[in-house]
């Protein structure tokens, strides 16, 4: 032997690929269908229990609001329009929402176990602060005087 060997032509080896097309059109579809089935917690919300009454006018859906809403937790904390206020700080902020919206009204949402006395300070408040309306958050009793669920009304 004369040192050649003899060897064997080197096929070329195919690269494998992956199509990653599909692969994407499923990660679509599995995001599309959490997005769809999820349910979202109201984070910012909060839980109270307004007093109850049979001759309350229901109200007006939250995004046809023309109205500034004053809350009063049975703790005593006080929200306008969702934002925590002190009482040192609710007339200015009131006085100053009064000058950006002049025609609009004050809901008051108090809970149900609240003081009366603290009803009556804010409502003196909303009234020196000179807003045009006023009305009080109420829970809807249904006919029989049963609660019916979710459903708010208001006294004008």
């Amino acid at each position: 032997m004369s040192g050649e060997f003899a060897f064997r032509p080197r096929r070329q080896r195919r690269r494998a690929s992956l199509n990653l097309t599909s692969l994407i059109d499923v990660l679509f579809l599995l995001l599309i269908f959490f997005m769809l089935t999820s349910t979202f917690r109201r984070s910012g919300e909060m839980k109270l229990e307004l007093p109850s009454s049979s001759t309350s006018n229901p109200s007006v859906a939250s995004d046809q609001r023309d109205f500034i809403e004053v809350v009063l937790t049975e703790e005593g904390q006080l929200f306008v329009n969702d934002e925590p206020v002190t009482s040192e700080q609710a007339p200015q902020v009131l006085r100053r929402l009064h000058l950006e919206n002049p025609e609009w009204s004050v809901r008051l949402k108090a809970a149900a176990d609240c003081r009366h006395a603290d009803v009556v300070r804010l409502y003196d408040l909303v009234r020196e602060t000179g807003f045009p309306g006023f009305s009080l958050g109420t829970e809807i009793l249904a006919p029989g005087g049963r609660r019916s669920a979710g459903n708010e009304g208001s006294h004008e």
